[in-house]
């Protein structure tokens, strides 16, 4: 009897890890074509930025030689000395980045570009530098070898914009293979959902058929059971799913985060958090609150994720990115959701962010107090078209930030002393945590109380020193 009343949880779970294994390995993939595309044209710019830099150099060199000829000034020449210094170098490093795309034919161009500005210098600018009279048959020669420069970096820079299309249009593509695995894994969800309520609804006409009627309010409370621990099951596994637990883990930045669900026990919340590592020492920060709770809430979750990290793959900037999810969720007519993104570069210690009817960020510098940031917006969901502002902060080492839901502060009916609480649970995480500082925070605002809502709470922390005074921090 045991072995019968298992199987459709064992049967239900096997189809679960099956799908969820699929989608896991899908989404990698999908994670990984991204991620190289984004990386390819960040090389493909620094690659478009070095060869301009060549042509000017070149530029550069062929106006202080041309003002020599005809002033024989020796100060119009320290374009042409600081030119003439740097182009190798310039050349040599814009080679590298065309070696490292694999773009022969750029490369050629390229050497031909420096062959040209070589044969310049011997015919034209060390004979005009020799010459007390401007020679314009020398200039004109001049003029020929510097067109030819042209075309040279003109058809590099063709390469480059057909590499960059074709390296677009694979970024577009695995954004959307994103969405359809989001269709995917709802549509999995659902079929296991209907396959447990199937085989629940077999086991109950084998228990109606093999139990006698002395036995009828045990069984019906042996089913109530069942359906409360299947809820909590399906719950516990949604929840798990959509909740992040693994963070990246930069050289000069610390990232922890604490999740804390609300008190009742099968309640699916809302709430969220995301971080993403994007090149050039940066690091997308996103966290979010769906209105309401139950499947609908996290269903809506997961579509938001999804479309803040495709749309920041595109364009990192934090307001543009609320911007296109807030007209993406309407026309899904999706429920309100509030938000937070930040763009942290740990190399300046410097931060933009865009709230959109989120809490504010906590900010604490070493030898100051915790303090709430500048917040505003509306929350995503409500009106077509919203504005949202993206604020930039250039702070610190050693600084925290804290990002959080609502859930950290509404727990009473008094938000002011909430908000009190999670400043002071912040300052005295940052002083006395070195493990674990989301989790530090979390356990000073909920030591000796229970939480009402879902809570989650994202930290970053800048290296560097934990204590002293510090500049004043610069916002904008």
């Amino acid at each position: 009897m045991p072995s019968r009343i298992n199987a459709p949880l064992i049967v239900s779970l096997a189809f679960l890890a099956v799908v969820i294994g699929v989608l896991v390995a899908g989404s990698l993939s999908v994670a990984d074509t991204v991620t190289n595309s984004f990386r390819e044209a960040e090389t493909i710019g620094t690659a478009r930025l070095l060869v301009e830099d060549v042509l000017r150099r070149q530029l550069d060199e062929e106006t202080g030689v041309r003002g020599y000829a005809v002033a024989h000034r020796a100060a119009l020449l320290q374009p042409y000395y600081e030119a003439r210094t740097a182009l190798p170098a310039t050349v040599k490093r814009a080679m590298g980045v065309l070696e490292s795309l694999n773009l022969q034919i750029a490369q050629a161009a390229l050497q031909d570009a420096a062959r040209t500005n070589r044969r310049w210098l011997r015919a034209v600018a060390f004979p005009l530098l020799a010459s007390r009279t401007g020679r314009p048959a020398l200039q004109l020669s001049g003029k020929r070898l510097v067109d030819r420069v042209r075309a040279d970096i003109a058809s590099i820079e063709t390469v480059l914009a057909g590499r960059e299309a074709r390296s677009r249009i694979g970024a577009q593509q695995a954004i959307a293979w994103v969405d359809l695995f989001a269709i995917g894994a709802i549509a999995a969800f659902l079929v296991a959902a209907m396959l447990f309520a199937y085989q629940q609804y077999r086991l109950g006409l084998r228990l109606e058929e093999e139990r006698t009627k002395a036995e009828e309010q045990r069984r019906r409370s042996a089913e109530n059971r069942a359906a409360y621990l299947a809820e909590k099951r399906i719950a516990d596994t949604l929840q798990g799913a959509f909740v992040q637990n693994v963070l990246p883990e930069p050289a000069t930045l610390r990232l922890d985060a604490s999740y804390l669900p609300a008190s009742e026990e099968a309640k699916i919340g809302g709430d969220w958090y995301d971080a993403l590592e994007l090149p050039g020492d940066r690091v997308l920060l996103a966290i979010g609150d769906v209105t309401g709770h139950g499947i609908d809430a996290a269903v809506t979750m997961n579509r938001t994720r999804q479309l803040l990290i495709s749309c920041a793959l595109i364009d990192p900037s934090p307001g543009p990115v609320l911007e296109r999810v807030n007209n993406e969720l309407l026309r899904n007519d999706s429920p309100m959701v509030t938000a937070i993104t930040a763009l942290v570069d740990a190399r300046d210690c410097e931060f933009a962010y865009a709230a959109a009817g989120h809490p504010p960020v906590v900010l604490l510098e070493p030898g100051k107090r915790a303090r709430f940031l500048e917040v505003g917006s509306l929350p995503l969901g409500v009106l077509p078209n919203a504005a949202y502002r993206t604020h930039r902060v250039r702070s610190i080492p050693g600084a925290l930030l804290v990002l959080y839901t609502d859930g950290a502060i509404e727990h009473s009916r008094d938000v002011v002393r909430g908000e009190e609480l999670l400043l002071a649970a912040v300052e005295s995480a940052a002083h006395a945590s070195q493990s674990d500082i989301a989790a530090a925070i979390c356990n000073g605002i909920f030591a000796d109380r229970k939480a009402a809502d879902d809570v989650a709470i994202l930290t970053l922390r800048f290296a560097g020193g934990a204590s002293g005074a510090g500049t004043k921090a610069e916002l904008a």
